[in-house]
């Protein structure tokens, strides 16, 4: 999705699934990376990322108390917790694409 001339600036990526080392090593803008504790582990991968001129942008942070889909219809909205990190998700995507595409 965020590959040469596609037109998107920036990506992000919340409780993702079936990403592979090629979608990092193709990825032309910064990235925000959020993932629950059911995805896979994306840490190699999202290194290539932050070694990219636009690394700096990128950003990663693991929800290791969070189901996949926390973020939407799978989230318990009558958990305060989940309310919390949903907020914070919310909070930190507003701010990466405020920054990423000035």
């Amino acid at each position: 999705a965020l590959g040469e001339n596609c037109g998107i600036k920036s990506v992000s990526l919340v409780h993702p699934s079936m990403l592979e080392l090629k979608d990092f090593e193709q990825a032309q803008g910064p990235v925000l990376l959020l993932t629950s504790k059911d995805d896979q582990e994306l840490n190699e991968e999202f290194a290539v990322v932050k070694a990219k001129p636009f690394g700096q942008l990128s950003y990663q942070e693991r929800y290791n108390d969070r189901i996949h889909g926390f973020c939407g219809a799978r989230g318990d909205f009558t958990d305060p917790e989940v309310v919390r990190d949903v907020n914070r998700v919310i909070q930190l995507t507003a701010g990466f694409f405020h920054e990423s595409l000035k």
